[in-house]
């Protein structure tokens, strides 16, 4: 049996693999267990944000307390030499 020359077309043939991609992610897509992965990444991510938060306020902290004493070791430095 030989096949038609319109299933030769490559537009054809891309056609129909694109057609059977799209119904693959479909049943993917509604799996239980793709679900479960998915909403698994998400609070994964989640997870991590709040944990970048945490550090990122950790360092803005600190380097507030580095800024503060440095500007403390300023004012002693000129009140210092003004009374010598």
């Amino acid at each position: 049996m030989e096949v038609p020359g319109f299933f030769k077309n490559k537009y054809v043939i891309g056609f129909g693999l694109g057609f059977a991609a799209a119904l693959a992610a479909y049943r993917v897509y509604k799996s239980s267990k793709f679900r479960r992965t998915v909403v698994k990444a998400v609070a994964c991510g989640m997870k991590l944000r709040d944990e970048a938060k945490f550090a990122l306020n950790a360092i803005k902290e600190d380097a507030e307390d580095l800024c503060a004493e440095a500007k403390d070791g300023k004012a002693e430095a000129k009140g210092g030499k003004a009374g010598a």
